[in-house]
């Protein structure tokens, strides 16, 4: 997998952009089934104990997860857009800070290698991407990317 992040002065926005040697329907699927999303949606180490997902526009979204420590915690948001093997776009919402809404936007698309993943997580302004990036935000986005391309790699 090859995987790049950027995070440009204007708008603050935090971009993964991964290229993964699948096709697009695996992802798709990897991406939007619960059963999946559980196995690869977190960093290392961290476990998601549950994931519900409605995915169609308006259609809420959960999980909860564990820490190494046991810590569990959740995220959640809704739908707003939803074009299969091409977009999501959802709201994002961490249980630790209630009161910031971000937006998360995926796009896919077919390649002759496999499938381009982008994933932009949008914030309201420059000064929560910070705080994002200084808890680790990066490290844990390509911890995820790699989980979802062992996940690909076993799916058939």
């Amino acid at each position: 997998m090859d995987i790049s992040f950027e995070a440009p002065a204007e708008p603050p926005v935090l971009v993964s952009t991964a290229r993964l040697a699948f096709p697009l329907p695996r992802v798709w699927t990897a991406v939007t089934e619960p059963l999946y999303v559980q196995q690869w949606w977190a960093p290392h180490g961290y476990v998601n104990r549950s994931v519900d997902m409605d995915v169609e526009p308006g259609g809420a979204w959960r999980v909860v997860q564990s820490d190494p420590e046991g810590n569990t915690f959740s995220f959640y948001g809704r739908y707003d857009k939803v074009e299969p093997q091409s977009q999501l776009t959802y709201t994002f919402v961490s249980e630790l800070f209630p009161d910031v809404l971000t937006w998360m936007r995926v796009d896919m698309g077919e390649t002759p290698a496999g499938t381009m993943l982008v994933i932009s997580h949008m914030f309201p302004d420059d000064y929560h991407r910070t705080g994002y990036l200084n808890l680790g935000g990066v490290a844990r986005m390509r911890e995820s990317a790699e989980r979802l391309e062992a996940l690909l790699r076993s799916m058939s």
